[in-house]
């Protein structure tokens, strides 16, 4: 079991916030998988760790786990709001700083004298 990738997976989708969600395939791509969607969901479905937000993490429309029975009552009670049967991604998608994002500010306030 690819347990140490799986963790880098775990760690993603611990960032995403409350009220917010990411998509399999931007989880995987923060992680350092890109083009990796279908891992990102195998790596939550063997989740059993109840400090990962699995509920958090829908695919690129906006649909929920087929066999994720709470997760829609989950998303709704940290206030997701929903168009029709998907999440609306539109209002409550998270957008992630990625590596090179954080370089760059990194490296603004430094040059700003603030870092």
């Amino acid at each position: 079991m690819p347990r140490r990738r799986y963790e880098r997976i775990y760690d993603v989708v611990r960032r995403i916030p409350r009220g917010r969600v990411a998509t399999y395939g931007m989880v995987a791509m923060v992680a350092g998988y890109p083009r990796a969607a279908r891992f990102a969901g195998l790596a939550l479905h063997h989740c059993d760790d109840p400090t990962v937000p699995c509920h958090r993490v829908v695919n690129a429309s906006g649909g929920l786990a087929p066999h994720f029975v709470s997760q829609r009552a989950r998303l709704q009670h940290e206030g997701v709001t929903f168009a029709g049967r998907n999440v609306s991604l539109a209002r409550q998608l998270w957008t992630p700083r990625l590596p090179s994002e954080r370089v760059a500010a990194s490296s603004r306030r430094q040059a700003a004298g603030r870092g």
